[in-house]
């Protein structure tokens, strides 16, 4: 995590993962996970599940703020 909040109360973390066969069996959030990820170079082509065989696990950190709103605080492509 880059910075920190005084107004954040709770931190978790979440992780997710991709695990798409092909571009086309993808789901429509997948996808613009993996365009953002690809756009902003955290990831390249040869990442990608069905290219590498392997898949994508990205790590969320959350925090809960003082009135309960929940925010992206950082993330990280393991």
């Amino acid at each position: 995590m880059d910075e920190f909040a005084e107004n954040i109360e709770l931190i978790r973390d979440s992780i997710i993962s991709i695990e798409s066969s092909s571009w086309d069996d993808s789901t429509q959030i997948d996808r613009i996970l993996l365009n953002g990820l690809l756009d902003f170079g955290y990831i390249n082509e040869t990442m990608l599940p069905w290219n590498s065989g392997r898949p994508i696990l990205i790590r969320f950190f959350w925090g809960a703020g003082i009135y309960n709103v929940v925010q992206l605080i950082s993330f990280e492509v393991l």
